[in-house]
């Protein structure tokens, strides 16, 4: 049995970089990404070239929709509104509310934003990002308990690394899959066909996708891959964890339903 803890080391490492820096807030409780507080959208200069990198670091929604200039609305109740703070440098957008200590209600921003399918999305935090497609390498990495949900992927290959409770849902085809779940984290992906996967898991969180092509699992603990189509499957295991590889089930044209009997007529009345 072996084990692959180097998967873990190597996906894990920058999610615990990139969690100090969209969560710590300086002593005025201000929140600041790499050192930058950030700016309102009014103040934002977007007149360069468009980002191919996404983050959002809190409780708030956004929602990405492809395109080759970029363009940001900002949706929502006012208060929660003028918290909204966006850095734009070295290709990646990033977006986070001014104080930290503000937004512990159910009060949530919706953040539209146009931008070229993103090459890399990050979700530090509870919030929700949506984003139509993904560019053909793309990396997505959910720390916290937020979400991430793309509609159509299509391309390389794809690298999803969750850590805690997060979620990750998409569909479409791609040539490689690496991911790496560490927590209860779930990537529900019955719509994303792949040929080939490396999947690693530490904890109980786990992952549905398709393919045909060659699958490899590492778990420890009780996570689970559930892989639909004729893959051919490998798994090392410590723990209750399982990968489960469904063959769909083929009716034999023997086992063709009969068709029904004619009925009979019933017998005339006996005089």
């Amino acid at each position: 049995m072996r084990i692959r803890f180097g998967n873990f080391a190597k996906a894990l490492g920058p999610v615990i970089a990139i969690a100090l820096a969209a969560g710590v807030a300086g002593c005025d409780g201000k929140v600041s990404i790499n050192g930058d507080e950030g700016k309102p959208l009014a103040e934002l200069d977007m007149s360069g070239k468009a980002p191919d990198e996404l983050v959002l670091a809190g409780p708030d929604e956004i929602r990405v929709t492809t395109g080759d200039k970029l363009a940001i609305s900002v949706e929502g109740d006012p208060e929660v509104k003028d918290q909204i703070r966006f850095s734009l440098k070295d290709g990646s957008l990033a977006i986070h509310r001014k104080d930290k200590a503000f937004g512990s209600g159910d009060k949530v921003a919706i953040v539209n934003v146009t931008m070229p399918a993103p090459r890399e999305v990050v979700m530090a935090g509870s919030g929700k990002i949506t984003t139509a497609q993904l560019a053909s390498k793309a990396e997505v990495t959910v720390a916290g308990s937020g979400t991430i949900e793309t509609g159509s992927v299509s391309g390389e290959s794809l690298d999803v690394t969750i850590a805690g409770s997060g979620n990750f849902r998409a569909a479409g085809n791609v040539k490689t899959l690496d991911m790496t779940i560490a927590g209860s984290g779930s990537a529900q992906m019955d719509a994303l066909k792949v040929d080939k996967a490396d999947i690693s898991i530490a904890g109980s969180g786990s992952t549905t996708f398709a393919s045909d092509g060659e699958v490899e699992a590492s778990i420890m603990g009780s996570g689970n891959v559930t892989v639909k189509g004729r893959a051919r499957c490998t798994v090392s295991s410590m723990g209750s964890g399982k990968l489960v590889c469904e063959t769909p089930v083929q009716q034999k044209q023997d086992d063709k339903p009969e068709p029904p009997k004619a009925l009979e007529p019933p017998e005339p009345p006996k005089p």
